[in-house]
């Protein structure tokens, strides 16, 4: 399903005093339906490496694959359309202050061009997806922090996803609201839905028993089918 083939990122001097190589020939393969935990301290090439798979940055050297297309090498309508098939969450959340909950999940589906009636059928499900109903007129400042995480995965469920991509989603969240969130994408990913999760959360590893990639210094130094935070 996905396949990083390889990938080099590496900044150039200008940008870092110096060059800089984040990632360094790294290969993986995610299946179809597969819980991946990619791990390593600050700095590792986490992040870097979900800007390549979704096209906000270009590696340097190497190539990825979804579903057996070069992401780096398709028309911009049909990166769109990859896009549409892989849903984000973030530690910060990135919700829109101006907006309720209810608003920020709809508006994911506004600019897609969705119906009236579309959105009106899929947030509230979403939102029941999360147990956030009873919040959906509520702003962001209104939200505790694992409400805020909540509402993010909403959003990114909207479109009903093949691949989940969540950067550090525990990583502002307290133990029980950690746990929570990591409920959520475990029962999502018990449906069906491929989950790559990036963290440096040793307790959150360790509980969840799924494949481990882990990275250091930009390169993969292990990868186990029941993997253990070994940093």
């Amino acid at each position: 399903m996905i396949f990083f083939n390889n990938i080099t990122k590496i900044y150039p001097a200008y940008l870092t005093k110096k060059e800089k190589i984040v990632l360094d020939d790294v290969s993986f393969k995610v299946e179809k339906g597969e819980f991946v935990s990619i791990v390593g301290m600050s700095g590792a090439g986490k992040t870097t490496l979900f800007n390549i798979f979704l096209r906000e940055e270009k590696p340097t050297k190497g190539e990825v694959f979804f579903n057996e297309k070069n992401i780096h090498k398709i028309s911009q309508r049909e990166g769109c359309e990859v896009r549409r098939k892989v849903g984000t969450i973030f530690q910060d959340y990135k919700l829109l202050s101006s907006k309720t909950v209810y608003e920020n999940i709809a508006y994911a589906m506004e600019v897609t061009g969705a119906s009236d009636e579309n959105i009106e059928k899929r947030v509230p499900e979403a939102l029941d997806t999360v147990g956030l109903l009873e919040q959906a007129l509520h702003f962001p400042y209104q939200l505790s922090g694992g409400e805020k995480q909540r509402t993010a995965i909403a959003r990114a469920l909207i479109h009903e996803p093949e691949v989940i991509l969540a950067d550090e989603p525990t990583g502002d969240l307290d133990p029980y609201n950690s746990r929570d969130v990591l409920g959520i994408l475990l029962d999502l990913n018990k449906s069906g839905t491929t989950v790559i999760l990036a963290t440096h959360d040793k307790e959150v590893i360790n509980s969840l028993g799924k494949r481990v990639i882990t990275l250091k210094d930009g390169k993969i130094v292990s990868d186990s089918k029941q993997g253990r935070f070994i940093l």
